[in-house]
């Protein structure tokens, strides 16, 4: 259920519009402030917000321009609504980072198939069909955003699980599936837990994902993850396998071979031991701290602290 964030300081305009989209099958939040909307997408990271352009603290541009140029919330789609009729504040909320603008009194149906075609745009193009994440393309660009002159000090957490393969030839890939479903789940529950507008994650797509968060706190988060994953891990092994401590499968030249329990593996690019500017840069580290930490048994992290 997709889950929509209705923004103005009018209020019949909110009862309006939550009664609306509740009948619609829309879970809905409400907030009538500027700084109340930023605080609320920060929180439940609604899937589209439809923001009033005139609120009494902050305008609805300032909200925009807050919530684009934070990681949590750079990709979720933003419907301006305002009583404004004149092309320069349609042509300001699409530079603020708007993805539609509508002007009141408005259609009750257009709006909906406005938000339907927002939607769909993220779920074609934008989100992993598997666990709703962030994908490359929105990946890229918060990669991008990080290495284009802020002066925060961040790390990029590449995390990826050692012996998935495994896993899916000995159970089949609907429990697979489930054991990436659950790595995101923890990958959520840890980046939600650090409490900062820098965190970002995304889903690279089979066993990989992106964590950003800020630099002091890469450390804890790979050790949680690492904890909360070897936790969760053995649910998805046979008693039997779990006692062996192994998979028996074949390997690639058909050969019996005895596959570990899972582990996951976590390579850190960071900017706080040295500049990183480009996102080709930070490719190249990743790779290098992604083997690293795969050359450690069991689940493990690495963070390149080269100067």
């Amino acid at each position: 259920m997709s889950r929509i964030l209705i923004v103005d300081d009018e209020a019949y305009i909110l009862e309006l519009l939550d009664t609306f989209l509740r009948s619609e099958g829309y879970e809905t939040l409400v907030a009538s402030t500027g700084r109340e909307a930023v605080e609320m997408t920060l929180r439940y990271q609604p899937h589209l917000l439809l923001l009033d352009v005139m609120l009494p603290d902050m305008d609805g541009f300032a909200v925009c321009r807050r919530l684009r140029g934070t990681m949590r919330t750079i990709y979720i789609p933003i419907i301006m609504l305002t009583a404004r009729q004149n092309v320069g504040d349609k042509v300001e909320a699409l530079a603020m980072g708007a993805d539609d603008y509508l002007t009141k009194p408005f259609n009750l149906q257009e709006l909906l198939a406005r938000i339907r075609t927002q939607l769909r745009h993220v779920e074609l193009g934008l989100l992993s069909e598997l666990t709703g994440l962030p994908g490359n393309t929105l990946i890229e660009r918060a990669v991008g955003q990080l290495v284009s002159g802020r002066t925060q000090k961040w790390a990029i957490l590449y995390v990826d699980v050692d012996g998935f393969k495994s896993v899916n030839d000995a159970y089949g890939f609907v429990r697979g599936n489930e054991l990436i479903k659950s790595l995101a789940r923890v990958l959520r529950e840890v980046t939600d837990s650090v409490g900062s507008e820098l965190t970002f994650l995304g889903h690279i797509g089979g066993d990989d994902f992106v964590v950003v968060v800020p630099a002091d706190k890469a450390e804890s988060v790979c050790q949680e993850i690492i904890r909360r994953f070897d936790r969760d891990v053995t649910r998805f092994y046979s008693p039997e396998d779990l006692a062996r401590g192994y998979i028996l499968g074949a390997d690639r030249q058909g050969r019996t071979t005895r596959f570990p329990i899972a582990s996951v593996s976590i390579g850190v690019v960071t900017n706080r031991y040295k500049p990183v500017d480009s996102v080709g840069m930070v490719g190249t580290l990743a790779a290098e701290v992604k083997a690293k930490a795969k050359s450690v048994a069991g689940s493990a992290y690495y963070v390149d602290r080269r100067r």
